[in-house]
């Protein structure tokens, strides 16, 4: 079975019952999520071997974070304990045309007080196949640019294969400061992930993006032009309502070029949906399967995420095959 690795922070998400704004009900809902453990999460359920490795602090938090993923079968073995606080972040959801609204309080968190020197990358790469990271790791300190360049390029002397979403958040640092780390980490990274118009924007790749599937054959030979990576994988989202939104993805490999079905879904949770992607399309490429299955699988698996509570997707992979297939969300029975 092959192995990924993803390198992250876990928080605490703390959102207002549904159609209440912040503070406006003595009632809310916890769950714990992140970029990378949301990919591991859903790797772990699709059958592929998953290691989820972060810095929480040695309280009833931390372990329940870890708790969270090894309920679905992450491993959380190489998780270690310091610093004082789990990040954490409020998320109000959105209805109509009122957006939804995520306010972060992870300043000074563990994970982003951690050093390199935490963390044994002997133990974290064992018998590993796959690293992956995301955008929004750099950007929680000063060290951690640092910090994910070492672990890339530890991963690939080790032979490991690397994927890096560039998940840009404003709210986290700017398009300038994600371009230089961003262009400091690909030379390592075999798979390239992003949302079509964030890679065009925060890459300055300068492409015209009226048509859509034209953007993002464009967008993805330059990425691969200039930096030499060997497949992108592209998402594209059309905000219709923050209750209805549209989403397809898709991939090249220099060659090729392979687009998902088109989605229309109505949204009770849109929070991990380029997650599920992720996962759905790094299983997929990890368990031998073509990359036209993979995003078809990827974009399926996003649109579903949709429709789940939190920020992990828990999906089966015959859940999502079934909405790959054109499945319609009639009952089942």
């Amino acid at each position: 079975m092959k192995k990924i690795v993803t390198f992250g922070e876990i928080m605490l998400r703390i959102s207002p019952e549904d159609g209440y704004r912040f503070f406006g009900t003595d009632r809310a809902k916890l769950c714990f999520g992140g970029s990378e453990a949301n990919v591991a999460a859903l790797c772990s359920q699709l059958g592929v071997s998953s290691s989820f490795v972060t810095r929480v602090p040695a309280n009833p938090l931390g372990e329940a974070a870890k708790r969270s993923l090894s309920a679905v079968g992450t491993d959380v073995s190489s998780v270690v304990y310091g610093g004082d606080r789990l990040g954490v972040y409020y998320y109000e959801k959105g209805a109509g045309i009122r957006p939804a609204q995520c306010v972060y309080d992870r300043k000074g968190s563990s994970f982003a007080c951690s050093s390199y020197e935490d963390y044994d990358v002997d133990g974290m790469f064992s018998y590993a196949d796959h690293f992956h990271l995301s955008g929004i790791t750099p950007a929680l300190s000063d060290k951690m640019p640092d910090i994910c360049e070492r672990l890339c390029h530890e991963a690939k002397t080790r032979g490991l294969t690397v994927s890096y979403d560039l998940n840009h958040r404003t709210k986290l640092w700017t398009a300038e400061e994600n371009r230089a780390v961003t262009e400091r980490l690909l030379p390592f990274v075999d798979l390239f992930i992003s949302n079509m118009y964030q890679a065009n924007e925060v890459l300055k790749l300068g492409v015209d993006t009226s048509s859509e599937e034209r953007a993002c054959i464009a967008v993805c030979r330059e990425i691969i032009k200039r930096y030499g990576t060997k497949t992108v994988a592209l998402t594209v989202r059309k905000t219709f309502s923050a209750d209805k939104n549209g989403f397809f993805g898709m991939i090249y490999d220099g060659e090729n070029a392979w687009f998902s079905r088109k989605y229309e879904t109505g949204i009770i949770d849109r929070v991990g949906s380029g997650d599920a992607f992720d996962g759905a399309l790094i299983s997929c490429i990890l368990k031998g399967y073509d990359l036209k299955t993979a995003v078809e699988y990827g974009a399926a698996a996003a649109a579903l995420k949709h429709s789940i509570e939190g920020d992990v997707a828990y999906l089966t992979e015959e859940e999502i095959k079934s909405a790959a297939n054109g499945g319609d969300g009639r009952v089942s029975r």
